[in-house]
C-alpha cells in the first residue's frame, strides 16, 4: 500500500513539473513574438491545384499548394489555368491572373515588387504604400485599391490567452487523471490466500 502511494505520489510530482515546463516554453514562445516580427503572405490557389494537371502556382520555383506561407519576399508564378490571390495580413492582398510573374517583397507598411507577365490587382490598406512596377510590356498593375482593414488574425495582440488556455487544459487533464487514479487505489485491495 505505502508503494501505491509513493508511485502515485511521484506520478503527481512529475505530472505538475511537466505541467511547468510547457506553459514557460509556451510563455517564453509568446513573449519571444515582439513587435518586430516578420511580414508572412500566404498563397490561396485560384483553380484545380493537383500533381497531375497544369494548374498551379509555384514560390520560388517550387509548386504552392493553397494556404503555402512565405516570410518578407518570393517569386510568385501561375500556370496558363491557374490564378492566385496573395494574403498580406494587414497589409492588403494581391490577385494574380493566370500565366503571371510577381517578384513581390513585403514590409510593414509597405507592398513592393516587380510584375513580368500576366496582370497583378493590389488591394492596400490604409496607409499601406504600394510600388509594383511593371517590367516588360505583356504586363499590367491595376492601381492600388484601398480595402477597409479587417482584422481576422487573432495573434495581433500577442494575447496570453492561447498559453493559458493551453495550461488550463493540462491542469484539468491531469487533476482528472490523478482523481481517478486515486480512486483506483482505494478500490484495490491486497487479499491474501493464507489468513
Amino acid at each position: 500500500m505505502l508503494k501505491n502511494k509513493k508511485a502515485v505520489w511521484l506520478r503527481s510530482v512529475t505530472s505538475f513539473c511537466l505541467m511547468l515546463a510547457l506553459l514557460a516554453s509556451t510563455s517564453m514562445v509568446a513573449l519571444a513574438v515582439g513587435e518586430n516580427k516578420s511580414m508572412a503572405g500566404v498563397i490561396i490557389v485560384n483553380g484545380e491545384n493537383t500533381i497531375s494537371n497544369d494548374s498551379f502556382v509555384t514560390l520560388n520555383g517550387e509548386r504552392a499548394f493553397s494556404g503555402r506561407t512565405f516570410f518578407s519576399s518570393g517569386v510568385i508564378s501561375t500556370s496558363e489555368k491557374a490564378a492566385a490571390t496573395i494574403k498580406l495580413g494587414k497589409l492588403g492582398y494581391i490577385n494574380l491572373t493566370p500565366n503571371s510573374v510577381l517578384s513581390v517583397s513585403i514590409s510593414e507598411n509597405n507592398i513592393s515588387g516587380e510584375l513580368s507577365a500576366g496582370n497583378a490587382e493590389v488591394f492596400n490598406n490604409e496607409g499601406v504604400t504600394v510600388n509594383v512596377k511593371n517590367t516588360t510590356t505583356n504586363a499590367a498593375v491595376i492601381p492600388s485599391q484601398q480595402t477597409q482593414t479587417t482584422d481576422d488574425d487573432d495573434d495581433d495582440n500577442n494575447s496570453a490567452l492561447g498559453p493559458l488556455l493551453v495550461f488550463a487544459g493540462i491542469v484539468a487533464v491531469a487533476v482528472v487523471v490523478v482523481l481517478r487514479n486515486n480512486d483506483d487505489d482505494d478500490d484495490r485491495r491486497i487479499v491474501s490466500p493464507v489468513r
